[in-house]
Formats: C-alpha cells, sequence, structure tokens
C-alpha cells in the first residue's frame, strides 16, 4: 500500500510519503507555476527553500497533482529535486512537469483510446515537502 491509498481511504500514516527527518529545519516560500493554461509544453513549478536551522541540511521539494478524473487518486507524485543548504541560506527549486514524459503525468488509461489521455478540467498543483505537507496550491485547467 502506497501514500495514494492511504490518502483516497483518508487515513494519515504515522510518517507520509516523502516525509524526511533532518537536523535542522526549512520553510518554502515564492512558489510559482508558469501558466495557468495546461498545453503539450512543459510546466515549471518553482519554490524557495530557506534553511532556518543551525545547521546544514537537505530538502526535497516535491510536486503532486489531482487529477480531475473520477477514480484516480487525491495526488499523484510528479517531480521532485533535493536541496542542499547551509545555515540561513536560500535557493530556488525547479521542477520541471512534462506532459509528453513516459510517465504521463497528466494523463489517464483510456479504455476506448487504448493510450493515455489528458482530460479537460481544473489539476491541482499540489508543493510540499511530503505527501500529507502539501501548503502550497496552484490550479492549472485544461
Amino acid at each position: 500500500m502506497g501514500y495514494r491509498w492511504w490518502q483516497s481511504q483518508g487515513i494519515k500514516p504515522l510518517f507520509a510519503f516523502g516525509h524526511g527527518l533532518s537536523y535542522t529545519t526549512f520553510e518554502l516560500s515564492d512558489v510559482a507555476v508558469d501558466t495557468k493554461k495546461l498545453t503539450d509544453a512543459p510546466v515549471t513549478v518553482t519554490a524557495k527553500v530557506t534553511n532556518t536551522g543551525d545547521r546544514a541540511g537537505a530538502e526535497v521539494v516535491q510536486v503532486y497533482l489531482g487529477i480531475p478524473e473520477d477514480g484516480q487518486p487525491p495526488k499523484r507524485l510528479v517531480g521532485f529535486q533535493k536541496v542542499q543548504l547551509e545555515p540561513g541560506e536560500s535557493k530556488t527549486a525547479t521542477i520541471v512537469i512534462d506532459p509528453a514524459a513516459t510517465n504521463h503525468p497528466f494523463g489517464v488509461w483510456c479504455k476506448a483510446a487504448e493510450d493515455f489521455v489528458i482530460r479537460d478540467g481544473e489539476y491541482k498543483v499540489y508543493v510540499g515537502t511530503s505527501s500529507e505537507d502539501t501548503p502550497f496550491i496552484k490550479t492549472i485547467t485544461r
């Protein structure tokens, strides 16, 4: 069982998928998605990560996608980037989500077409540091 099943059942696990342990603390800010309209072009998500603690450490910025299709899990991991930071240091993480990628980040299987298709509707882009910690939500429509 993975994080998608737990979320679809409304159950919060003790440690969420992507949850990391560190000897320092981090803060995400300035989260942005470069488009509000989904086309065939890649979508770029950026987030500023700041080490707010007093030790060097690493944080993983994660991007999840909510698909506008019944029967899909609430969030699907579509990209991530690990950022190494010294105390007080900030860097911008950049995650590119390509609709044409072989993992079909925006796609769902269509039996009639016998292929993955991208449905019309609102896609929720969740940005955070684990499957349960995604405080930044942006919307893309198709």
